[in-house]
């Protein structure tokens, strides 16, 4: 049985690639927009004169929005759009009869598009590494830093999976739940994730703010391992502050879906 809900997971997960080639255009248009306003931000605060207390230098500016796209788009969830539109046309019935969670069917589709989007996302990002690389400092990397930075990764995926998801499962009461995302996980964790302004550079007190909310671990926390900016111990602390958000979130999903289900009927799908 175990087996059989293993490849019927692996037979979706192949179907939503062959789905989203179909559609190569579009995930170039996106790849393109990924990059363009991180490379925005970047010559934004590279033209600003540094002051004393600001802790980034241009190379950090620089390596920081350089991975900024790439962070986004492995850390991206569509849960919340995808489950809305399902119970809006019924189509969440036939999700219900699949052998494993609707929202896992979901979570399939979000690391199939991220996949295929780094074809177009890490040649462009590439590209312009190339035109910099004289000034972005890469020496302080090594494997243990890199092991950190691909676990901070999972972590910041898996948190804005339960995060999004989370807001998702509203729509079993609510019709449109795009516009609270855009809020909760689009403005606030554009701001304090640290898409528009590098989370150390915020005043202390707003910073301390930012490492306690789930938003940094999404985004942030995964650069700045990468760029050498914090201590084993700093890491290790990050670590437990997202597991504790994803556990926390995880058993409001749960929660949600519960009285979701009581709640839920449809005609259709």
């Amino acid at each position: 049985m175990a087996m059989f809900k293993a490849d019927g997971k692996f037979a979706v997960l192949i179907a939503y690639f062959k789905i989203i080639l179909t559609y190569r255009a579009m995930m170039l248009i996106h790849a393109i927009r990924l990059l363009l306003l991180p490379l925005v931000l970047a010559s934004a605060w590279l033209s600003i004169e540094k002051t004393a207390s600001n802790p980034y230098s241009d190379s950090d500016y620089l390596l920081y929005y350089l991975l900024v796209p790439v962070i986004m788009n492995l850390t991206d969830s569509r849960v919340v759009f995808k489950f809305s539109q399902a119970v809006k046309d019924g189509s969440l019935n036939r999700e219900l009869l699949k052998p494993f969670p609707p929202l896992m069917s979901y979570l399939l589709e979000s690391l199939a598009n991220n996949a295929l989007q780094l074809l177009y996302l890490v040649p462009f990002t590439l590209v312009f590494w190339l035109f910099v690389r004289d000034r972005v400092l890469l020496g302080h990397l090594k494997p243990s830093l890199l092991l950190f930075f691909v676990v901070a990764i999972i972590i910041g995926t898996l948190a804005r999976l339960v995060v999004s998801g989370s807001i998702a499962l509203l729509s079993f009461w609510i019709e449109d739940v795009t516009t609270l995302n855009l809020i909760l996980n689009g403005g606030i964790w554009a701001l304090l994730g640290g898409m528009i302004v590098p989370v150390a550079t915020f005043p202390e007190n707003i910073r301390h703010i930012a490492e306690l909310l789930p938003y940094r671990y999404m985004l942030s926390f995964p650069i700045e391992i990468f760029s050498g900016r914090l201590s084993n111990s700093e890491i290790y602390i990050g670590f437990a502050t997202a597991t504790f958000w994803i556990i926390l979130f995880a058993i409001i999903m749960h929660i949600i879906w519960k009285s979701g289900l009581k709640t839920y009927t449809a005609y259709g799908g």
